[in-house]
């Protein structure tokens, strides 16, 4: 019975990742969304997260590939518009805004940051 199972998902992670070359995909995405599909399969959920962290340190940051740091721009955006709705909420007491304040401020740094890695390595 286990190898039915394998031999499903198997067949699953070739089919994806031949529609994905197929559609001339960029190799970092086409390398998330397998490691999205083996975390799902091995019940490690957070493994396509891990991969993503570990290619933004070294194609995203170091080597400032564009698909990668949009993808990361993307996220800390999102973040920003999360906060930026928290900071607004009348609520919060004075200190708790002053520390999500701290957190606006870092994550228009970090979407400052961002942007000058992608326009360098245009």
């Amino acid at each position: 019975m286990a190898e039915q199972k394998f031999f499903g998902a198997a067949q699953e992670l070739r089919t994806k990742l031949s529609a994905s070359l197929d559609l001339a995909k960029n190799p970092l995405e086409i390398i998330l969304e397998t490691a999205q599909l083996v975390g799902e399969m091995s019940g490690e959920e957070s493994y396509r997260e891990t991969v993503r962290e570990q290619i933004l340190s070294v194609y995203g940051l170091a080597l400032g590939d564009k698909f990668i740091l949009d993808d990361e721009l993307a996220a800390v955006k999102a973040r920003l518009e999360k906060i930026a709705a928290a900071y607004d909420n009348p609520e919060f007491t004075e200190e708790e805004h002053i520390r999500i304040g701290y957190a606006l401020e870092s994550h228009k740094a970090e979407i400052a940051r961002l942007e000058r890695l992608k326009a360098d390595g245009k």
